[in-house]
């Protein structure tokens, strides 16, 4: 978990089952040709691999011809994913996680370290931002808000209740107990191609969440850091809510 867990998402990475290795630029070019569809597009991977996975969602955000929203969906193999602040010593037990084989990576965004096994499905939308000489200041459209609505859309399509929960979370109704279930993190950027928006997150469908309590957070008193902390909250998994619901669904 050490040297390859720390890359950057840009980092050359295998794809799961072991195939030859892929960077980004090769694994966006068979997605490359369906961006000029002239809709919105929804892309579902197969790799579990979250070095690729993360590659390829960077690739897309800094160089594909975002005409209309493109929505990812895909799902990692073990992994604890921190935010481009974060100390991993202070967030993970690193060598635990070497020992079990549970990758580690560093995302572009904001936002406290999150654990991902094939019970996530995790979700990027992808969208174009009209010109501005500040990307700090408000967008004239909330994508953020915007695409909590899909979520929410999609929960209530399968008869689940749910709502946003402070700056970045969804929560359900579970038993008359508002509970988390997905968890975002969101970023504008100005890039040559123009401003654009990322928010990426995932959904909890059955994740371990045991290992939660087994990679995160050592005890805070052995390492002081000025790293950003990770927020403890209460967690549904939706196969508690609808024990039915898969990551096709």
């Amino acid at each position: 978990a050490g040297g390859r867990g720390l890359a950057a998402a840009s980092t050359v990475a295998k794809e799961s089952g072991g195939g030859a290795p892929a960077s980004a630029s090769s694994s966006s070019s068979r997605v490359m040709d369906l961006m000029g569809c002239g809709k919105p597009l929804v892309l579902r991977l197969e790799c579990k691999d979250i070095f690729t996975n993360l590659a390829l969602e960077a690739h897309l955000f800094q160089h594909a011809p975002l005409d209309h929203p493109v929505l990812m969906t895909y799902q990692n193999d073990k992994t604890i994913v921190i935010g481009r602040h974060q100390n991993p010593w202070k967030e993970c037990r690193v060598k635990l996680m070497e020992e079990d084989g549970v990758a580690l990576c560093r995302r572009s965004s904001g936002g406290g370290a999150v654990y991902q096994d094939l019970g996530n499905t995790c979700f990027s939308f992808l969208n174009n931002l009209p010109p501005s000489k500040n990307v700090k200041e408000a967008p004239p459209i909330d994508f953020k808000t915007v695409n909590n609505e899909v979520l929410v859309g999609a929960l209530a399509r399968l008869g689940i209740e749910a709502e946003p929960s402070g700056r970045n979370d969804l929560q359900v109704n579970h038993d008359g107990v508002w509970s988390k279930v997905s968890g975002s993190a969101y970023k504008n950027r100005n890039l040559t191609s123009g401003l654009r928006s990322l928010h990426h997150g995932t959904m909890l469908l059955n994740v371990d969440t045991e290992a939660l309590g087994r990679y995160l957070t050592p005890d805070s008193l052995k390492l002081q850091s000025k790293g950003v902390s990770s927020v403890k909250s209460r967690v549904v998994n939706l196969k508690e809510v609808d024990e039915k619901i898969n990551h096709q669904s």
